[in-house]
């Protein structure tokens, strides 16, 4: 004869059954963690990797950096240089203008002198005329 199973021992083939299910779900969910944890492994070993690169970046631009501090030094004392050039040659200017102007005072007096002794010269000719007709004259009356 058969028994109708009871109301509790259904209840518990169904709690088994629903455990067994359970677990079935859980070592599906499982496999997919182990293949997440995998590609997290991968995406690790690549953020390490550009990691890695970007250091060697970092490093590579500090030295860039250094030396551009270097050339900017550099550049500073070169601009210091030319400065002090520059203030030189502003002094010399300076003193070619203040010569300039000497020489043209210098210019404009040997003018005055080139015309006092045009005047000479030609007083002179005048008198050099004068006297050899003076003594064309005075040898004229010894004759």
């Amino acid at each position: 004869m058969m028994t109708t199973p009871r109301p509790l021992d259904l209840r518990l083939e169904q709690n088994a059954n629903d455990i067994s299910s359970i677990y079935e779900l859980l070592s599906g969910v499982d496999g997919r963690f182990d293949q997440i944890d995998a590609r997290l492994d991968a995406h690790d070993a690549r953020f390490d990797r550009i990691d890695a690169r970007l250091d060697a970046h970092d490093a590579r631009f500090d030295r860039i950096d250094a030396r551009l501090d270097a050339h900017d030094a550099r550049f500073d004392q070169i601009d210091a240089r030319l400065d002090a050039h520059d203030a030189r040659f502003d002094q010399i200017d300076a003193r070619l203008d203040g010569i300039d102007t000497r020489l043209d005072r210098i210019d404009s007096r040997l003018d005055a002198h080139d015309a006092r002794f045009d005047s000479v010269d030609a007083a002179l000719g005048e008198l050099s005329a004068q006297v050899g007709e003076i003594l064309t004259i005075l040898t004229a009356d010894r004759t």
